[in-house]
C-alpha cells in the first residue's frame, strides 16, 4: 500500500514538482496550501509523513510544527521542514519544536527522496511497545511515559522522550551527541548547530524532571551523555 505524504506548501508550482517526484517513486501525495488546512488534514486523516514549508499564509510553518508535535494524535508523525527561508538559528528552532528533519531549498530530488525514505523507515521501526527500567527511572515507550521514583512525568516531547529512551537502552554506557542525533533524529547531523540541539534537549529534560546536572542524566567529559541513576 502506498505511503501517504502530506505536503504543506503555498507555492502551487513547487507542490506540483514535489508531487510528481514522490508520485514517481510510489508515494501518494496530498497537498495543503495553508497551515490551517494542513493541521485539519492531519487530524482528520493522519499521513505517514509531513513535508512543511515555513513561510505559509495564516499559521506559519513554526506554528504548524508546534501544533502537530504538541497534540498526542499527531506528535508521532514524522515532520520534515523544507524551506527556502533559512535564517540564523532557524534549524535549531524547528528541531527544538519537534521537527524530525530540516532541509533548505533548492534541494536535489535524490536528496529529498533519501530523507523521506529515512524518516519513514525510522517511523516504521519505532512502532513497538517497550518498557525500560534503570534504577528508579522507568520508561514506557508505547505511552511515552516517564516515571521517576514512583512519580509520573508525562510532559516530555517526543524528541525528549526518544533521547532519554536511547540513553536508558545503553545505560550506563554514554552516547556522544553524534550517536544521539542519529538515533533520535534518524539522520546524520548536518552541522554543529544541529548537534547543539542535543544539548538543548538534555537541559529541557533535566528541567522538566527536576534533575541536577549530576543526577540520572549526566555528562561524561569527552564521551557524551549517559543515564546512570545514583538514587
Amino acid at each position: 500500500m502506498p505511503q501517504n505524504v502530506l505536503l504543506l506548501e503555498d507555492s502551487a508550482a513547487f507542490r506540483k514538482s514535489v508531487n510528481r517526484l514522490l508520485g514517481l517513486h510510489g508515494y501518494r501525495v496530498h497537498e495543503a496550501p495553508t497551515g490551517k488546512a494542513g493541521v485539519e488534514h492531519c487530524l482528520k486523516t493522519p499521513p505517514d509523513l509531513v513535508i512543511l514549508d515555513l513561510v505559509m499564509p495564516g499559521l506559519s510553518g513554526l506554528e504548524v510544527c508546534q501544533e502537530l508535535k504538541q497534540r498526542t494524535e499527531t506528535a508521532s508523525i514524522p515532520l520534515l521542514v523544507l524551506t527556502g527561508n533559512d535564517k540564523e538559528g532557524q534549524e535549531v528552532a524547528c528541531l527544538d519544536l519537534g521537527a524530525d528533519d530540516y532541509l533548505t531549498k533548492p534541494v536535489q530530488g535524490t536528496r529529498l527522496l533519501a530523507h523521506v525514505r529515512a524518516l519513514l523507515r525510522r517511523a516504521q521501526g519505532k512502532g513497538r511497545a517497550t518498557a525500560l527500567e534503570v534504577g528508579p527511572l522507568s520508561l514506557d515507550y508505547a505511552r511515552k511515559l516517564v516515571t521517576w521514583a514512583g512519580k509520573e512525568f508525562p510532559h516530555l516531547t517526543p524528541k525528549e522522550f526518544g533521547l532519554l529512551f536511547a540513553l536508558a537502552q545503553r545505560s550506563p554506557e554514554p552516547l556522544d551527541r553524534t550517536e544521539l542525533y542519529a538515533e533520535v533524529w534518524g539522520l546524520e547531523a548536518p552541522s554543529e548547530i544541529s548537534l547543539r540541539t542535543v544539548d538543548v534537549h538534555v537541559r529541557r529534560i533535566r528541567l522538566k524532571m527536576g534533575w541536577r546536572s549530576d543526577q540520572c542524566l549526566t555528562a561524561i567529559h569527552g564521551r557524551g551523555y549517559c543515564v546512570a541513576p545514583r538514587e
